[in-house]
């Protein structure tokens, strides 16, 4: 009997899982298949996207496949990190004496050696791959090894997801999952639902482009991205509100700021910083205090700012929409040196504010005194 196993997040399934898959299937010939969703990949950070919602898009993406097909939700059911040595004792118990084939991409195969028990895995399965590029070194592995013909499209699960977060728009290689990721609003498509209805369309369209570049200097500074686009998508909630309204709202919700009266009277557009990190906490549930910290100090900066804090407060100064003159050469020193472009930001925020004769919050004068100490 050939049992083949097929695990992942599936966060989301994308046609590169399902080409690779139906290549498995016509090549082993399974009795049985096993679509295993992760619970919490042994490889990752646990993934926001609830498991029924996985299960959901495997269910939908796989199901046309001609075989025998299971979708197990042995990992779930664990409620912990399972590894792959795991899943197979799990199935050689419900069949015993079984030809257990594991499915895995070429990028796995090379760190196979690495993962835990990898020695019961090799002694127990055959490891079924599948190439990602046409020359792509064929491993020399000392375990037995299926290589499936074909070439297999270099598609990412986590730039697919990227691509969703940064536009509100599931594209078209999700066709297979599109209705489930919608109707689940998953992958920040509520956010983007709610900044729509909310925002004028130029501060929405300023709100992706944020987003778009703090997930640029979240890969490079290795800032969560999932919670760099929270931030990002979120910073500018507040201006949804007048002036006047932004006054009551932060009365009413005793909300604390650093020179708030004077804030008030003189400039009370500022005070939509701190009214954004209270709609992420209170309408988003976000509890994440280096989110809502971000989200706080993105106009004015502030005391112990966090990585986080940091390429938000350079992203929303620089991203493609601005049109300070300064803008384009600071979002490409963000790249290379963040300590210089936040005091690059800085100055080209109290420069604005002087040429427009607008009132100099003392706490962005704090910010700009501090980073320019930290330098000597």
């Amino acid at each position: 009997m050939k049992v083949l196993i097929f695990g992942g997040s599936f966060d989301p399934v994308h046609r590169g899982h399902v080409k690779l898959f139906s290549s498995a299937v016509k090549a082993i010939r399974p009795d049985v298949t096993h679509i295993v969703p992760a619970y919490h990949s042994p490889f990752k950070d646990k993934t926001p996207t609830p498991f029924y919602a996985r299960m959901a898009m495997a269910k939908a993406a796989f199901g046309g496949i001609k075989t025998k097909l299971i979708f197990d939700d042995f990992e779930f059911k664990r409620g912990k990190k399972t590894y792959a040595h795991e899943v197979i004792k799990h199935l050689q118990k419900k069949y015993p004496g079984a030809e257990i084939f594991l499915l895995v991409g070429s990028d796995c195969l090379n760190e196979i050696k690495t993962w835990k028990n990898a020695s019961y895995i090799f002694k127990n399965s055959a490891i079924v791959y599948g190439r990602r590029a046409k020359y792509e070194k064929v491993l020399k592995t000392d375990f037995k090894v299926v290589l499936l013909p074909g070439v297999f499209p270099p598609v990412s699960s986590h730039a697919l997801r990227l691509k969703i977060i940064a536009s509100g728009v599931v594209p078209a290689e999700l066709k297979n999952v599109k209705q489930i990721i919608e109707r689940e609003s998953l992958y920040c498509l509520d956010v983007h639902a709610w900044l729509r209805k909310h925002l004028k369309e130029n501060r929405y369209l300023h709100t992706k482009a944020v987003c778009e570049l703090i997930l640029k200097f979240a890969g490079k500074y290795g800032v969560n991205p999932n919670d760099a686009a929270l931030a990002a998508l979120l910073h500018d909630a507040g201006k949804s509100l007048t002036e006047k309204r932004l006054i009551s709202y932060a009365r009413e919700n005793k909300i604390r700021l650093p020179y708030r009266a004077l804030v008030c009277r003189y400039e009370p557009e500022l005070l939509h910083s701190y009214v954004s990190a209270d709609i992420a906490k209170k309408i988003f549930n976000i509890k994440n205090k280096e989110i809502l910290k971000a989200i706080e100090t993105h106009t004015l900066g502030g005391k112990k700012m966090g990585l986080l804090a940091k390429i938000l407060y350079v992203a929303d100064a620089s991203s493609k929409d601005r049109k300070f003159k300064d803008a384009a050469r600071i979002r490409a020193l963000a790249l290379t040196d963040l300590r210089a472009a936040l005091l690059a930001a800085t100055k080209m925020k109290l420069m604005f504010s002087i040429q427009t004769d607008k009132w100099l919050c003392p706490e962005g004068n704090k910010t700009w005194n501090r980073l320019v100490l930290e330098r000597h």
